[in-house]
């Protein structure tokens, strides 16, 4: 394995481990009903972390790919019948009574809008205690992703591809600052790779000719 495999290599293994020691510091693989409100403060931040760390390491791992993915097989769109006279889709509606949909990791950040000035708004009070399943279901999904980062990896290549033909700027990595205690290991990763995936972009959108 090359320099590059090396390094993405660790530093996957970096990140299941600071998944891994998320879980045991929130008790998650006892799969609790709550967490207190500092306890699930904490979650967040390590999340938050995770779930940038994860996106820089897919995004990496799709820039190596994006002149050797194979062409898209074209879909043919399943066309719905049509609803016999008198009878209503309510699928919609369905889907809005079904309760909170699962939960899906976006591998690509949303764009940066700054928030308007707003007046201040007395805050209700917040419970002692928070339901501990979202924190559950994104850990899941996080332990699948570090489990086979391929797949994603090639979602993320074909939409690096648009954009480059699209004629759009290559995307621009900013460091992942863990705002806890994240390991000096962790903490070494994180800045590297912010380089590394900005020098192979750069070589990327360069090398499309």
């Amino acid at each position: 394995m090359d320099e590059t495999g090396d390094f993405f290599s660790e530093a996957m293994e970096t990140a299941r481990n600071v998944l891994a020691d998320l879980i045991v510091h929130a008790g998650l693989q006892l799969r609790p009903g709550v967490l207190s409100r500092g306890m699930a403060r904490q979650c967040r931040v390590r999340l938050s972390f995770l779930m940038n760390y994860i996106r820089q390491l897919i995004f990496l791992l799709a820039a190596g790919m994006i002149d050797t993915l194979p062409p898209v097989k074209p879909r043919a769109g399943a066309s719905r019948a049509a609803l016999p006279d008198g009878v209503e889709d309510v699928t919609a509606s369905f889907l809005a009574a079904s309760g909170q949909r699962p939960w899906r990791f976006a591998l690509a950040p949303g764009h940066y809008a700054p928030m308007p000035a707003m007046l201040d708004i007395p805050a209700k009070p917040k419970p002692d205690e928070v339901p501990a399943g979202r924190f559950i279901e994104k850990v899941i999904v996080l332990g699948g992703i570090l489990a086979d980062p391929a797949p994603h990896a090639r979602r993320m290549a074909r939409a690096l591809h648009r954009w480059r033909a699209a004629g759009e700027m290559h995307p621009v990595s900013l460091q992942v600052v863990p705002g806890f205690r994240a390991g000096r290991l962790a903490e070494s990763f994180a800045q590297v790779l912010s380089v590394r995936l900005n020098e192979a972009l750069a070589v990327a959108w360069n090398d499309s000719g």
